[in-house]
């Protein structure tokens, strides 16, 4: 998949909140984008990254939820917002880096 300009300047400023930092110390420790989306599969914005996340966030982001799915046709791993529709997941494909 590839991210189009549209993706970048249209749907990912709508990635806001605890999921915006998750996203940015992802990509500051050398994660990147592969897709974003908007209206699937949450409502505001789906953002998929190369590698598994690089620490686990859930005790810094309580109100975020966290599933592991580890299934190849769907994706890894997962942080969701559900009161703001937005989502930060990781490809099926996905390396895991070593976690710190």
């Amino acid at each position: 998949m590839a991210v189009y300009e549209y993706d970048l300047q249209e749907i990912l400023p709508r990635v806001q909140g605890p999921l915006r930092e998750i996203l940015e110390q992802e990509l500051a420790a050398g994660n990147h984008i592969v897709e974003i989306a908007g209206g699937w599969l949450l409502k505001k914005a789906n953002v998929w990254l190369a590698s598994r996340f690089h620490e686990d966030y859930r005790s810094r982001f309580p109100t975020m939820r966290y599933r592991y799915l580890g299934y190849p046709k769907v994706w890894m791993e997962e942080y969701v917002d559900a009161e703001r529709g937005l989502m930060v997941a990781v490809r099926a494909a996905a390396i895991h880096p070593a976690r710190r």
